[in-house]
């Protein structure tokens, strides 16, 4: 018998709104059974999610959302579930990350603050709590300031268009390396929504060739499942990214 489950939710200690307890609580109402909290960098959202599902009748599982890059692309997302939260290696490599993005950020704010946006660190912590501050936060602020109408002004007409801000590059982990920190921790890996590795202009017989590379060199990794179901993915390309996961028996989400 089919569940109802959703394994990537952000919450928001990533660039998600909700507080992972509103998350355990609206998603036990809509009928879930299993769920994992996914965000970004970070497990402190899907640590209070599991403790507060304790006594509720939904399952959460330990999970986190790993960016990665490999010399075939950038912005190669890996979801880990069940993963050790103690784990040495995974807190090791987590601090790391906390760091680089402390670095990126405080860059970002100096720029800013040069090129005429009044943002202060105190306005990036308000937005919610300081539980997490990326792109995103930096977006919302210049929303809430005027400064633009909405996200997309925000990315299209100002990180994207300043070069200042664009040479400020997010640092992230190589993909075989966040695979191995997953695993290391006791969790399953999985390629998350990789249909959005498809670049702009780019035919399908462009794309898939490249996609197949891409898959078959994780699977060199140790990848264990492909994230198949997902907004950026047509039923058809669901349905490939399945074809292939059942191929070489890998692990669906």
């Amino acid at each position: 018998m089919n569940i109802k489950k959703d394994m990537h939710i952000h919450s928001c200690f990533s660039d998600g709104d909700l507080r992972p307890e509103t998350i355990v609580d609206r998603w036990e109402s809509a009928g879930h059974k299993l769920i994992a909290i996914t965000d970004h960098d970070g497990i402190e959202g899907s640590i209070i999610a599991c403790k507060y599902a304790e006594t509720k009748s939904i399952n959460v599982i330990p999970g986190i959302e790993f960016d990665s890059e490999d010399d075939l692309g950038k912005d190669l997302h890996i979801l880990g579930y069940h993963i050790d939260f103690d784990n040495p290696r995974l807190q090791s490599a987590l601090f790391e990350l906390k760091r680089w993005r402390a670095q990126r950020n405080d860059e970002m704010l100096e720029i800013l603050s040069d090129l005429g946006y009044e943002i202060s660190i105190d306005d990036l912590i308000a937005v919610n709590d300081g539980n997490y501050i990326g792109k995103p936060t930096f977006a919302r602020v210049l929303i809430d300031k005027g400064y633009v109408k909405d996200l997309n002004e925000a990315f299209n007409e100002v990180f994207d268009k300043e070069p200042r801000l664009n040479s400020v590059t997010k640092k992230t982990l190589r993909s075989h390396e966040v695979i191995e920190i997953i695993h290391a921790a006791g969790g399953t890996a999985v390629l998350a929504h990789p249909i959005q590795q498809k670049r702009k202009g780019e035919t399908d017989e462009e794309f898939f060739p490249r996609l197949v590379q891409l898959l078959d060199l994780f699977r060199l990794y140790g990848i264990d499942g492909i994230e198949c179901e997902h907004p950026s993915a047509s039923a058809e390309e669901a349905l490939a990214l399945k074809n292939y996961a059942e191929k070489y028996k890998l692990t669906v989400t």
